[in-house]
């Protein structure tokens, strides 16, 4: 099985991404939080992603400009 993280499907090319671009991958990982979450059967790790989801939603509305 091939083990892949989210930062690695969010990608990092080490250039400067714009806002947009920073708004539209905050929104992926966001939806991939939560799609995670959805497909778990462990209750602990469920809510360990809806967490992660809600943080990420926190952090991206402080850092709008």
């Amino acid at each position: 099985m091939e083990h892949e993280t989210l930062a690695d499907q969010a990608g990092s090319t080490g250039v400067r991404a714009t806002a947009e671009e920073r708004q539209a991958r905050a929104e992926w990982l966001i939806a991939e939080f939560r799609r995670r979450a959805a497909a778990c059967d462990d209750p602990r790790e469920e809510a360990n992603l809806l967490r992660s989801a809600d943080s990420l939603v926190r952090l991206a509305t402080a850092y709008q400009p």
